[in-house]
């Protein structure tokens, strides 16, 4: 396995790969790699004859309050986990070399129909910034597939749509959420979950749930489904937004049937966790 930190040098790897008729699959991350992205790159492993994983916090996707500081950063643990899930090529830029031209920057601007609702409402330009650090990996590493978990639905949905819309050939692969023993979505923050926030975070989860409970039981109305469910949520937990949307148009619904993303934001303790279940 390789560790590479410049555009070059990752082409010039990439290109060797397609004359040689090899897919490659693609694993964006921002490291602090957990079970959850082992299964990304599992899925593409299997699938695909070259793996590559970037490993790039991105500045340009945090508001000037969020915690693109605080953000952990291991590479060498990344590496390890990479190594161990038979990764060939770990791309691991640093900011100047994705962005060194920053202060003028093009950026790519999804529709404003799929940024002003969840995520996208409370953190303005979030999904310009994830946009443009995507693309501009598809255009350095070339992937016939790449692989995102549904964790990110918001992100997931986006990107298929820039893809669609921009005639990129990459083929986007959506992997299940993976979860821990208790419930909770895996996810780089909870390392930042003390144990008493963990308790308080798994009532996310039983959120949803009971929503899905309610709505095979035959409550269907948002509003009243979400009023009893929002009961299963600990006090400790600050609600963001709790809400319903058509999995494939992505328009806010009213009323929960089948193919319907149920998203939930909240923060506890201060740390912005999220997760969703999709009612079949």
């Amino acid at each position: 396995m390789e560790v590479i930190s410049t555009i070059q040098e990752t082409r010039i790897k990439v290109q060797e790969w397609k004359k040689q008729g090899l897919n490659i699959g693609f694993v964006p991350t921002m490291g602090a790699l957990h079970v959850g992205h082992e299964s990304l790159i599992k899925k593409a492993r299997q699938e695909c004859a070259k793996v590559i994983v970037s490993i790039f916090v991105n500045p340009i996707q945090f508001g000037p309050n969020e915690d693109y500081n605080r953000y952990p950063r291991q590479l060498e643990n990344d590496t390890e986990i990479c190594a161990n899930n038979g990764v060939d090529l770990i791309f691991a830029p640093t900011v100047g070399e994705m962005y060194p031209e920053k202060e003028h920057l093009t950026k790519v601007c999804p529709p404003e129909f799929f940024q002003n609702k969840l995520c996208g409402k409370s953190r303005p330009g979030h999904f310009d910034g994830v946009a443009t650090v995507v693309l501009k990996l598809f255009n350095i590493i070339q992937p016939d597939k790449a692989y995102f978990g549904q964790k990110d639905a918001q992100q997931l949905i986006i990107i298929k749509k820039i893809c669609r819309d921009l005639s990129f050939p990459t083929e986007i692969i959506s992997c299940h959420i993976i979860r821990d023993t208790d419930g909770l979505a895996c996810s780089s923050r909870n390392a930042y979950l003390s144990a008493e926030a963990r308790q308080k975070a798994l009532s996310l989860f039983k959120t949803l749930k009971k929503i899905e409970e309610l709505y095979f039981s035959g409550l269907n109305s948002k509003d009243e489904n979400f009023d009893l469910a929002k009961k299963y949520l600990d006090p400790g937990v600050e609600l963001e937004y709790l809400e319903a949307n058509d999995l494939n148009t992505f328009e806010t619904l009213d009323t929960i049937k089948s193919n319907t993303l149920i998203d939930i934001a909240a923060r506890v303790d201060k740390v912005r966790l999220i997760d969703n279940i999709v009612i079949k």
